[in-house]
């Protein structure tokens, strides 16, 4: 009988840890398309910024393409959307050296600035 109270009160304490209530905001998965003078951005990074505060969701845009999943999506609200042009690598690196990928590597599409606005201004 002394061998049961250890195994119940061990199962007692896993069952309080694992519940409770979740104070993190309700996401959602986001896909869109980015153009730039109707050409889709080959490459770049965006962000939603909620409005006024809280939790920053980014992704990346490839191929003028992008689906923010991270930590189920972009929480729900207002946000302000920014997107920053970024460096372009080679579709397939496998088997090349640091100097071939940045050889291959294009330089950031240049998106105007009032896209992008970064928290620390420069």
């Amino acid at each position: 009988m002394s061998g049961i109270r250890p195994i119940l009160c061990g199962i007692l304490i896993l069952a309080v840890g694992c519940g409770g209530v979740s104070d993190a905001p309700d996401r959602r998965i986001v896909t869109g398309t980015v153009t730039l003078d109707g050409v889709p951005v080959e490459g770049a990074a965006i962000r939603f910024v909620p409005q006024p505060t809280g939790p920053i969701a980014a992704g990346k845009v490839i191929d003028g393409k992008y689906e923010v999943t991270n930590k189920g999506g972009v929480p729900l609200g207002k946000h302000r959307v920014e997107i920053k042009g970024t460096p372009i690598l080679p579709a397939d690196t496998t088997g090349m050296s640091l100097g071939e990928i940045d050889a291959a590597t294009k330089p950031p599409v240049p998106i105007p600035q009032k896209y992008f606005k970064p928290a620390f201004p420069r």
